[in-house]
């Protein structure tokens, strides 16, 4: 199944019943002033949007039309959004933005092209633009199940990183001042997180993995 089949139909219905705790839980963790210029890469339904209340401006950019169909009904003044391909964007749209967001995006994408639309996405963003990525924790136990066959996978997850294999791509996509945490699951498993702070084992149950870099030169 290619890929924006894989991100289309039934897959878009399962996102517009999701909770907007998994994307507002995250708005405390993030840096963004009344002025600035916000992207939000892979911008689904445009729930980013919905839990954002300090902006100047916001772009939602997807390749799904079925994703980008339902968000167009969230548009204003100052918020749109683009069926696009985010390399494509980012050409048209040099040094634009201040803020840029992926909010479980990464995992859907390779290494090649990892590298190819975060250098992208970085040219996108003015000189110390800042960068927000939420992605799954491969150390976690469940991830670490899928990945080795004991627990089906999401077909459209076909890579889950490390918080050491995420800080290396992004250093050769050239960003900078990546800083690393770990942070609770959005469902039932956010109550095991306590357990992330135990000696040896604990990264075995830090669900999710909260990324910050910038546009340092």
């Amino acid at each position: 199944m290619d890929s924006i089949s894989l991100h289309s139909g039934d897959y878009v219905e399962r996102f517009k019943s999701s909770p907007t705790f998994r994307v507002s839980r995250l708005i405390p963790l993030m840096d963004v002033g009344p002025t600035d210029r916000v992207v939000d890469f892979g911008c689904g339904i445009g729930m980013l949007l919905d839990c954002l209340d300090c902006f100047d401006s916001y772009d939602g950019v997807d390749f799904s039309p079925d994703f980008i169909a339902v968000a167009n009904e969230k548009a204003g003044d100052n918020a749109r959004f683009h069926c696009a391909d985010i390399v494509d964007f980012c050409k048209n749209n040099q040094s634009a933005f201040d803020v840029a967001t992926t909010l479980d995006f990464s995992e859907h994408i390779d290494d090649e092209t990892f590298l190819t639309i975060y250098s992208a996405i970085k040219d996108s963003l003015v000189l110390n633009g800042r960068l927000y990525l939420h992605t799954p924790n491969l150390d976690f136990f469940l991830e670490r199940a899928k990945d080795i066959g004991i627990i089906r996978q999401f077909p459209e997850h076909i890579a889950v990183r490390t918080a050491g294999q995420h800080k290396r791509l992004l250093e050769k996509c050239g960003f900078g001042a990546i800083k690393i945490s770990t942070i609770p699951h959005y469902n039932i498993l956010r109550k095991i997180h306590p357990l992330s702070h135990l000696p040896i084992v604990g990264s075995f149950f830090a669900a999710r993995l909260w990324i910050e870099a910038s546009v340092t030169k």
